[in-house]
């Protein structure tokens, strides 16, 4: 009855010993290695399936949500439009009166505001771009780096640098952050910024309709055009409400002008340009309607209405016969 007894003693007593052959062995070594490549394999596999099926989930509520966000927009337009027709309509209006002589008379209009120079809206510098305005399909540009590596519009080019010198001699090194950007990289950024509040709580929706306040959708954004920058101070480099308190963002708001540039989405015209104050923002328009605009403080979509009123109701200036129309030494003819 003890031989059985012994023989499983031994067995246990060889197993433990080969058990402890094992931890310490050449073989042991060899499997660790092999297990720890195959997790560093497969880990990133796991990883980039994961992330493919919660852009996959973005990219559809994201295209679904395109689709209503569209529909919404162009409704909007659609009334902007009815709206704008009934004010031209009430400015047209004649009100008659009885004079001294009865003869019936249009009431003398009252002082308006009006652009004293020539608008070309199909000009270049001109293009508006926006929710209600994206960008046509066929659009070409022709794109230069900057002195950072950024790209923008060749014939914004020595006005930017322009201003760049001019704000250096003020003691200010002025960076530009981002210019032009291409459809792929709006996406990325857009879509960064959805999942950003979604990690805050929010839902798809809201956190799209968030996002929207900061970004515009693909094709609607002035980086697709080479003619927007987004310029910030050496020291203070960040995209937020503190970059407007900054020496570099002042004098940009006051000076920015004098080369051509607007500050594109000001503060008190968020209702009009449907985009949060942005006090790193400027857009190339020209010396003469920057000029303009800043003066009577008119955002962009302001000017060009503004400038569309007058040559419907017969202020058009023609575009004098001896030149081509030009903006500060450049010509408007396209690329």
């Amino acid at each position: 009855m003890d031989a059985p007894l012994e023989k499983t003693e031994e067995l246990t007593s060889a197993s433990t010993d080969s058990k402890e052959r094992y931890l310490g062995s050449v073989r042991f070594f060899k499997h660790m290695i092999l297990s720890v490549n195959a997790l560093l394999i497969l880990l990133p596999i796991v990883f980039l399936i994961i992330a493919l099926y919660k852009n996959s989930i973005l990219q559809a509520a994201y295209a679904c949500l395109k689709t209503e966000y569209e529909d919404y927009v162009l409704q909007t337009a659609e009334q902007q439009k009815e709206q704008f027709a009934m004010l031209q309509n009430e400015d047209r209006r004649e009100v008659s009166f009885v004079s001294d002589k009865d003869e019936t008379q249009p009431l003398p209009e009252e002082d308006e505001l009006r652009i004293p120079f020539y608008v070309d809206l199909n000009a270049w510098n001109y293009l508006l771009v926006n929710e209600m305005h994206p960008l046509s399909q066929d659009f070409e540009l022709k794109l230069v780096d900057t002195r950072n590596g950024k790209q923008v519009d060749g014939r914004i080019k020595y006005s930017l640098e322009k201003m760049l010198d001019a704000a250096k001699e003020y003691g200010m090194e002025l960076i530009i952050c981002s210019a032009y950007r291409g459809y792929e990289k709006q996406q990325e950024l857009l879509n960064e910024s959805i999942e950003k509040y979604m990690g805050k709580g929010l839902n798809y929706e809201s956190a799209f309709f968030q996002a929207k306040r900061q970004l515009e959708r693909v094709g609607c954004s002035e980086h697709h055009t080479g003619l927007a920058v987004d310029i910030v101070g050496e020291h203070y480099q960040s995209l937020d409400a503190g970059q407007a308190n900054t020496a570099e963002a002042r004098w940009l708001a006051e000076h920015a002008h004098e080369y051509g540039f607007i500050l594109r989405y000001p503060k008190d015209k968020e209702k009009i340009t449907r985009l949060e104050f942005e006090s790193w923002h400027f857009r190339y328009v020209g010396t003469e309607a920057a000029g303009f605009m800043k003066e009577h403080n008119l955002c962009f979509e302001e000017f060009l209405e503004l400038a569309q009123k007058q040559q419907e109701m017969g202020y058009k200036q023609e575009i004098p016969e001896d030149s081509a129309y030009r903006v500060d030494g450049q010509e408007t003819n396209g690329h």
